[in-house]
């Protein structure tokens, strides 16, 4: 009988080939709007603290809005180590003086407090249960300088229902591997799962498999307060309207509560 391809840990071989899968996520779009929503938010910002930065593309495309004459000073964590190795580089081709660490999700971040912490694109969906949510966002409060804000977003079930409904796959070539992804939504759990068979150059295969769960916007919003954190704003995808019960895709912007649960 065939052996069965490992199962590896989420990132660890598809760090490699990442950015390539991931093509049709404009980054700089996707940072421009996060920095209209400091802008806005938190005029002035001159730190960035963020959280699940994985390969560093948003980071590298965020971190030269920040004041000059050098843009924010920029610190940025993921929980893969080779996510991070990756990241470094990217910073490096592009420049850019932006520190990058391992730290996983819920421990504390370490340094100085920052004027903005962002965490996007589903990083805080890869945790399953709302407690750990809850513990997350406990860690990003603390992370706040006073009068800090932090943006972070969600996917929900309806953005799982619209687009993976039924399941769906494709397959594609990178320079690091070649990839079949498959892609399942289990809607009574609200677990959606990809599941990536890579193929590397000395042939070898392996299997990631990554679990979300789509939250629903009330779920967040309990979170956020248990959290001692206020929502200040949340908006319906990139739309800058605010979000509804049909969105795909919350951003929020939160601030420490007071002890009367105002925004501090």
């Amino acid at each position: 009988m065939r052996d069965l391809p490992p199962v590896t840990d989420p990132y660890s071989a598809l760090a490699a080939g990442y950015d390539a899968v991931m093509a049709h996520v404009d980054y700089p779009v996707w940072a421009a709007y996060a920095q209209g929503l400091i802008r806005k938010h938190r005029p002035g910002a001159r730190s960035v603290v963020e959280l699940g930065c994985g390969t560093g593309t948003f980071a590298v495309a965020l971190q030269p809005f920040g004041p000059p004459p050098g843009g924010y000073g920029y610190r940025a964590y993921d929980g893969s180590e080779a996510m991070v190795e990756v990241a470094r580089e990217t910073a490096r081709r592009a420049g850019r003086p932006i520190a990058f660490d391992v730290l996983p999700f819920g421990e504390p971040v370490p340094g100085d407090p920052a004027d903005v912490v962002v965490l996007l694109y589903d990083g805080l969906n890869y945790l399953l249960d709302l407690g750990a949510v809850t513990d997350l966002l406990r860690t990003i409060r603390d992370a706040l300088a006073p009068g800090g804000i932090a943006v972070i977003d969600q996917s929900t079930p309806v953005n799982s229902e619209t687009h993976a409904a039924g399941g769906f796959d494709d397959a594609g070539e990178t320079d690091a591997f070649s990839y079949l992804r498959t892609s399942e939504y289990d809607p009574d759990r609200r677990l959606h799962t990809t599941t990536f068979d890579l193929t590397l150059p000395d042939g070898r295969t392996v299997v990631e498999r990554h679990v979300q769960r789509a939250y629903t916007r009330e779920e967040v919003a309990e979170a956020i307060e248990a959290a001692g954190l206020v929502a200040i704003a949340a908006y319906d995808g990139f739309e800058g309207e605010p979000a509804t019960d049909d969105s795909e895709r919350v951003h929020w912007v939160l601030r420490r509560a007071t002890p009367h649960g105002r925004p501090a």
